[in-house]
């Protein structure tokens, strides 16, 4: 029996797929999408499955994949590579850590009301190599989330400012996007101007787009070094805001576009 209290309004397509199917897979999409199952606690007391890096669609169609083939054969043990969700290509499972459960698995909290249980589909490179070795691809290692690690020992990046940012991270645009910024302000030149155009922050000094150390970092982490820009998450879209007495909001102009479309050209991480 499935709560209706707690799976009305947004989370009611979710509770009906899984009434008609027992299960369904969200699609959670960001600079790098993630996917993860909520019903399977439900109908099978098994926990529920994510799996991060590959295309959104496909994860979800291999999630589906995977809960079929255990259904049908057996649920595998944490770390037993089994074959038969990614064709040609062996999986695993890893028990997801509970640091990871708030950050990430909104709809499941609020499905379910209490705490379950996750595991994580982890693949390997082309070689067969999981990402814990370090001869594995970067994109293996880098693009899959190590939720089986606490936060605090997940290695630097995009997942681990997920993890210790989330839920709560006062921009939209979340803690693991790219910003516009320069290697001084990342090392603690205060910034002066924020930019926003569609959700992508320019955060810059008063060298602006004529700094010599133009950059790209996570957003998160330009908040962690700098907490006041969160007085900037309201920032409209559009707009760009100057540090003085008080920030100051105005609409982009033309040369503000093309300088910040130019910059972010030639900025790498």
């Amino acid at each position: 029996m499935i709560c209706t209290d707690r799976t009305g309004g947004r989370d009611a397509a979710t509770a009906e797929v899984v009434r008609k199917s027992r299960w369904c897979v969200l699609r959670i999409p960001g600079p790098v999408d993630f996917t993860y199952t909520v019903g399977l606690w439900h109908s099978f007391r098994q926990p529920e499955l994510v799996m991060f890096g590959l295309g959104g669609e496909d994860m979800q169609h291999w999630l589906n994949t995977c809960v079929q083939r255990c259904v049908e054969h057996g649920w595998p043990a944490e770390g037993e590579p089994f074959t038969g969700v990614i064709e040609g290509v062996a999986t695993q499972l890893r028990v997801v850590h509970r640091d990871w459960h708030d950050p990430l698995f909104g709809t499941a909290h609020r499905f379910y009301g209490v705490d379950v249980p996750f595991r994580q589909v982890v693949w390997p490179d082309k070689d067969g190599r999981w990402p814990w070795d370090d001869r594995a691809t970067s994109s293996c290692r880098t693009r899959q989330a190590r939720t089986w690690l606490p936060v605090t020992e997940h290695p630097a990046g995009g997942w681990r400012l997920v993890g210790e940012l989330e839920p709560g991270f006062p921009f939209a645009s979340g803690p693991d996007v790219w910003a516009l910024t320069s290697r001084s302000v990342l090392n603690g030149a205060s910034p002066t101007w924020v930019l926003n155009e569609s959700g992508c922050f320019d955060v810059l000094d008063d060298r602006r787009y004529d700094a010599d150390d133009l950059c790209l970092a996570y957003l998160g982490e330009l908040v962690v070094r700098h907490p006041g820009l969160v007085e900037r998450a309201d920032l409209a879209e559009g707009h760009s805001a100057t540090a003085g007495n008080a920030w100051k909001s105005v609409k982009l102009t033309s040369d503000d576009l093309r300088r910040s479309e130019d910059a972010w050209q030639a900025a790498t991480p």
